[in-house]
């Protein structure tokens, strides 16, 4: 079977088969072509095929490009046409392997695009010396392993592309020396651990089953800046710590409980942090030393009370995101002076009550802070929407609630040890307790009693036995929410029960496995 393709004027002669005759392969460029690029149509290579080296003179192009193509493997002879070669771009053309020594003789070759082929595995001599190769894209192929030894000697790398494989494991020891290697992208992958070397800059790691980072224990300077590891499954991100020149962090997606903002302390140029969609209850503030952040993002969680105290550590935030939580209590300072460089706020889809919501959008107001309209959840029964957002109409406060409550607690607790002849006389309904209070307070001072009438009175008493109405069905609903929530919990617990736990072998750290 004969086939010809013409490269400029440059001739090669194929062998299909073991048994076939040998043709001449003529390797035509497409027209027209940009000076210096060469693009190849049409071409059909099968494994056995073989190529014996031409002698016509070779063409100086510097950018190959294969497309519309069925190239089950990349001839060392064709490439060797190019010996100029400094870009070769061979996307989806249906790629199964790349043979040792492939590129041994491309010795310019600075940019590899193999993405989206059938490849699932890759010689560890295949790209010679790589001497001069500063981008490897092989994104969205058949990986499993990625050991790093075929990269020894490319000194010059700077990015280096394997997402959207089936990785499950990638080995750092051979790739932690390459000084150059500023930018890693392992996304899509099915990764358990994550190494972070002192030289990468950039690592790109979302959607895998990231549950453990790891790094140099004897390395205290590194040049990491920007760590993306959405959609992974860590618990545990105290390892951050050592990373100083951190400007943008994404773990949205993740399994956090709780977070403690002092993690952050010494990274002095973070601009974004996006702790969205985890699990956290808690945040706090173990040492103060507040960043100047643009974003900062935890909605989506299950936070139910912020304190001024616990948010110290963000106080410098630009943007912050709160909507989808459990909030009820947000603190802020009289003009929202605790967040002093706040610009944009968001505080939909929480379960606000409503004289706290008042207070809150009014220190925002004051300082003429952005606050992201409400609207986007729907209301639950005993919620009203007020200024467009849900919110519950107590009449109160959060922190009376809560003194009512405990009042309450209190006196059931002296119930207990109370005779059973005393204890009608000592436990009160709360609707009593409540009436207790208003009467008192009214009537304390003797100037007001004069001119209220016992008629306002009993306006006033029947007033607080409707938001006693609306306390008890929250009590119902906050029932609700604890049975959720023991629910997750012994979840979570069932889960750490099934956890695993296994010495790393390179670090000498005990670690859970999932």
């Amino acid at each position: 079977m004969w086939y010809r393709i013409l490269v400029g004027c440059t001739l090669l002669t194929l062998t299909v088969g073991q048994n076939a005759k040998t043709s001449t392969l003529s390797l035509n460029c497409a027209t027209p072509a940009k000076p210096g690029s060469c693009t190849l149509r049409s071409l059909k290579v099968q494994l056995g095929d073989i190529f014996v080296p031409s002698r016509e003179a070779s063409v100086p192009a510097k950018y190959v490009v294969i497309e519309n193509s069925k190239l089950e493997f990349l001839p060392e002879e064709l490439l060797n046409q190019f010996p100029q070669l400094d870009e070769l771009r061979t996307v989806d053309v249906g790629l199964k392997k790349l043979l040792p020594s492939t590129f041994a003789k491309s010795l310019q070759l600075r940019r590899l695009d193999a993405s989206s082929n059938l490849i699932q595995s890759i010689p560890t001599n295949v790209y010679g010396s790589c001497m001069s190769l500063e981008e490897l894209n092989v994104a969205n192929n058949k990986l499993h392993l990625f050991s790093g030894i075929e990269l020894i000697g490319c000194s010059k790398l700077r990015q280096l592309n394997v997402s959207s494989n089936q990785l499950i494991d990638f080995s750092w020891d051979a790739v932690s020396n390459l000084r150059s290697l500023q930018i890693v992208d392992l996304s899509y992958n099915l990764i358990p651990t994550l190494t972070i070397t002192k030289f990468v800059k950039n690592i790109y790691a979302s959607n895998n089953h990231i549950h453990t980072l790891e790094t140099d224990d004897n390395s205290f300077i590194f040049a990491l800046e920007q760590l993306h590891l959405a959609k992974n499954r860590l618990r545990n991100v105290d390892v951050l710590a050592r990373f100083g020149k951190m400007t943008y962090i994404d773990l949205s997606y993740n399994r956090l409980l709780s977070v403690d903002f002092a993690l952050f302390k010494n990274m002095r140029s973070l601009q974004t942090l996006n702790l969205a969609y985890n699990n956290i209850f808690t945040v706090t503030t173990s040492e103060l030393k507040p960043l100047s952040l643009q974003l900062v993002d935890l909605s989506h969680n299950e936070l139910t009370n912020l304190k001024a105290v616990d948010t110290a550590g963000i106080g410098s935030v630009e943007t912050l995101h709160l909507d989808g939580n459990y909030l009820v209590s947000f603190e802020l300072a009289k003009g929202a002076t605790n967040f002093q460089r706040l610009r944009a706020v968001s505080l939909d889809g929480n379960d606000w009550i409503c004289k706290d919501l008042d207070d809150i959008l009014m220190q925002l107001k004051t300082k003429k802070v952005t606050i992201t309209p409400g609207g986007k959840s729907t209301c639950g029964s005993y919620q009203v929407v007020r200024n467009g957002f849900c919110c519950r109409d107590l009449g109160v406060s959060f922190e009376e609630v809560v003194l009512l409550k405990s009042e309450k607690l209190a006196e059931i607790q002296q119930s207990a040890t109370t005779p059973r002849s005393l204890a009608t006389s000592t436990v009160r309904p709360l609707q009593a307790a409540v009436t207790q209070r208003v009467n008192t307070a009214t009537t304390k001072p003797p100037t007001r009693v004069d001119h209220i009438s016992g008629e306002k009175k009993q306006n006033q008493i029947a007033l607080l036995e409707s938001q006693i109405t609306i306390l008890n069905e929250e009590n119902r609903t906050l029932k609700a929410s604890l049975a959720r929530m023991q629910q997750e919990l012994a979840a979570v617990s069932e889960k750490l029960n099934r956890c695993k736990s296994s010495t790393n072998q390179r670090s000498g750290k005990t670690v859970l496995i999932d």
